[in-house]
């Protein structure tokens, strides 16, 4: 999450939030791109704890760091990415600030083995590192809510633990049959905005296994091979709303656990495969993510 903490805060009355805050800067958890004269403060501040005998050998590399960016960016701040809003950290509201940051955001999902490992295989695949190294830190923990039935409601409650920065998103199954019918699940989105979850998608397809690449497929059914070979005739829109616990095994089978069989390397390559517009959408699923880490 990309910071905006007003040097005041160094004068502050209770210096432990600063320093919490500057450890998760440091770690690479969060971004602070400073000024040069801001980066100046907070090398002097972090020189004051050394010369109060409190030592903290990484704070000290990092200012030094911090320091030498802020010169090569030319002494001013740098501009949010992506358009991205950072937080404004002040002396009146560094403490909560500083509690929020060091906890894991939280991805509110129906599974947490299903959909978790497939969130997981699909950064993997598309490289994004900070997700991938969110999830390794445990930075980034995901939400179990054993199906939408209670969805919203989970995600609303994970949102009372954040006083001040709320770091909660929700990913959802559409669970529509086909493009033209509306989401059963339309409701619970707007029933979890309503009630504070900064961050929702619904996917467009039907559920998260319409997403799942079809080398995944041929791995957990190699003796489906005809099974396999309609999945792959039918066009993007029809395949995207079928149901495919039905299609392999029937009402009253299980889907193979975990849904992304450990060890096997994806590629974007296998997501693009199943339509033009699957990897746009899974980057947006990712862009919400980046949104609460």
């Amino acid at each position: 999450m990309l910071l905006d903490i007003d040097v005041e805060v160094f004068d502050g009355s209770d210096h432990l939030p600063v320093i919490e805050i500057f450890k998760l800067v440091a770690r690479g958890r969060h971004d602070w791109l400073p000024s040069k004269s801001d980066a100046m403060r907070a090398e002097s501040f972090v020189a004051s704890l050394y010369a109060a005998k409190v030592k903290a050998p990484d704070l000290k590399l990092w200012a030094r760091k911090t320091m030498e960016a802020a010169a090569d960016r030319g002494g001013s701040a740098f501009p949010p990415s992506g358009g991205a809003r950072p937080v404004r950290v002040t002396p009146a509201n560094v403490g909560p600030a500083a509690e929020d940051l060091g906890k894991p955001a939280v991805l509110v999902v129906e599974n947490r083995i299903g959909d978790g490992g497939f969130v997981q295989a699909m950064a993997t695949a598309l490289r994004d590192e900070r997700v991938v190294h969110a999830l390794r830190k445990r930075w980034l923990k995901f939400c179990h809510s054993g199906g939408t039935g209670q969805m919203a409601e989970l995600a609303v409650d994970e949102c009372r633990d954040f006083s001040l920065i709320v770091r909660v998103a929700m990913l959802i199954d559409s669970d529509r049959p086909d493009a033209a019918t509306p989401s059963p699940n339309d409701q619970k989105v707007q029933k979890a905005r309503r009630g504070g979850v900064p961050h929702v998608h619904m996917l467009t397809w039907r559920m998260v296994e319409n997403y799942v690449p079809f080398r995944v497929w041929e791995r957990h059914f190699p003796y489906k091979a005809a099974k396999i070979k309609d999945l792959r005739e039918w066009i993007p829109q029809q395949r995207g709303y079928r149901h495919l616990k039905i299609h392999f095994i029937g009402e009253k089978g299980k889907m193979p656990s975990p849904l992304m069989p450990d060890g096997m390397a994806l590629s974007e390559a296998d997501f693009h495969e199943l339509g033009p517009d699957v990897v746009a959408e899974l980057r947006q699923v990712l862009a919400m993510i980046h949104g609460i880490l």
